[in-house]
């Protein structure tokens, strides 16, 4: 049996008993994150484009748009809420991407249409998560290198996946749901630091509502779409060093408990989420010397450099993956919030003082773990006085897996988000309602103001 096939097959019979029990609150918590970092971007102009496309589409239907006091068929509001959600970059991280700025959307709007639970809920999206866990873990090499986007490419699989097993496709359906999803595949990450990369994951999400939609209908796709020598997985290889042989690993280990989700801290890529913790850690040392300082130097991976590839950033869009911004903003501020990642927060002199002193070298070194990142990301300041450089490394930020941010931050992050759309109170029925018990169905409070 083919890759295609068993993944199929798995999807397709996972259920809530086959769960590892640490899986259920990671899964919350990614889900709940990625619906604050959503309601945070109600206002930017390219979530008001991916509602201006569904026109009179948006006047009814199943499911909620998040943003809007607005329901839509499933696909359309998979791809307005993905667009939000990773429309600041503020969403969570893990398989190289950001899982939950697809799944949430793609389960979510399927699990309102159905009528179905968040128990419900979490299932699809652990079939999704695990889709892309044994897809994107089968090529040596890193596909940001090839210049893919991941979450676009994977993601729109994966999203296919869940949307699959919230419908209840039998096997043979699901496996041409992710045929179908594999010719959507696409994503850049030439496109980072533009409109199109949150875009990029909106796309995906309806593309995978779409693929499941086709495949219940009948639509076919070819047997062997992801693993034959002309599938998406060899098409896709950076270097050709990819297996699609049949040992797939789905249901035997969980990676949704060995790798988890990533809650990012900083509105920005989390390529330089490390040098921030780093430039943060020197802050204190630094205030009221920022004059002082002669040169920055952040050491960062060459893959990390290729994400942040905006050194002199213009606007907000561009300083969300800038090393530099991130680095100046860090030392200048003593912190790095939303309320930094504005045009004019952007051109203020404090920043625009420390930017052109911030110089990026980049390290060949990769984490054999993460083999995005260098194996540690430096930060050196060094000052006019000729003392020695202030120096600060960093190995994993605060908020990756390994270090959890703990429940009570976690809300913290939720309301701060959702507080820029609504009022106080219907932020914590926002919040309750992505925590809601299990056995409740999804569904949301009433419209925002």
């Amino acid at each position: 049996m083919g890759l295609t096939r068993q993944l199929a097959e798995f999807v397709a019979g996972v259920d809530a008993g086959a769960l590892p029990d640490a899986c259920w609150p990671s899964v919350r918590r990614g889900i709940a994150d990625a619906i604050g970092v959503a309601l945070a971007a109600a206002a930017e102009p390219v979530v008001g484009h991916a509602l201006a496309l569904l026109g009179a589409a948006a006047a009814g239907g199943p499911s909620r748009i998040w943003t809007r006091p607005l329901h839509a068929a499933c696909a359309d509001v998979a791809l307005v809420n993905a667009t939000a959600a990773h429309a600041l970059d503020f969403d969570d991280t893990g398989l190289r991407g950001h899982p939950s700025a697809v799944l949430a959307p793609v389960v979510l709007a399927q699990a309102q249409a159905l009528g179905l639970c968040w128990r419900d809920a979490v299932v699809g999206y652990v079939a999704g998560y695990e889709t892309w866990a044994e897809l994107i873990g089968r090529d040596l090499d890193p596909h940001h290198a090839k210049g893919w986007h991941p979450s676009a490419v994977f993601g729109v699989v994966a999203g296919a996946a869940a949307a699959a097993r919230l419908r209840g496709l039998p096997a043979e359906a699901t496996a041409h749901a992710l045929g179908i999803a594999a010719s959507m595949a696409a994503g850049l990450v030439a496109n980072f630091g533009s409109m199109t990369k949150p875009l990029q994951l909106g796309l995906a999400a309806r593309n995978a509502v779409l693929a499941a939609t086709l495949a219940e209908r009948g639509v076919d796709a070819a047997a062997d779409a992801l693993e034959s020598p002309r599938g998406l997985l060899a098409a896709l290889s950076p270097a050709g060093r990819v297996r699609l042989d049949d040992d797939c690993r789905v249901g035997r280990e969980w990676r949704i408990v060995r790798e988890s989700l990533s809650i990012k801290r900083y509105p920005t890529c989390y390529a330089g989420h490390r040098a921030i913790d780093a430039a943060l850690s020197l802050q204190p040392r630094l205030r009221g010397r920022l004059r002082d300082i002669d040169e920055v130097v952040v050491e960062i991976g060459e893959l990390q450099a290729a994400m942040l590839r905006h050194p002199n950033p213009t606007n907000a869009l561009e300083a969300r993956f800038s090393a530099q911004y991130a680095v100046a903003c860090a030392l200048a501020r003593g912190r790095v919030e939303l309320r930094d990642l504005h045009e004019q927060a952007v051109r203020q002199a404090d920043v625009q003082a420390l930017l052109g002193k911030v110089r990026v070298v980049t390290l060949a070194a990769r984490d054999p773990l993460e083999p995005l990142f260098s194996p540690e990301d430096r930060v050196r300041v060094r000052l006019h006085d000729g003392s020695p450089p202030l120096c600060a490394a960093v190995q994993r930020p605060l908020g990756h897996a390994s270090r959890p941010l703990d429940d009570g931050a976690l809300r913290d992050k939720f309301l701060g988000c959702a507080a820029i759309h609504l009022d106080a109170t219907a932020a914590l029925a926002w919040w309750d309602s992505a925590m809601a018990p299990l056995q409740q169905p999804v569904c949301w409070p009433a419209a925002p103001r």
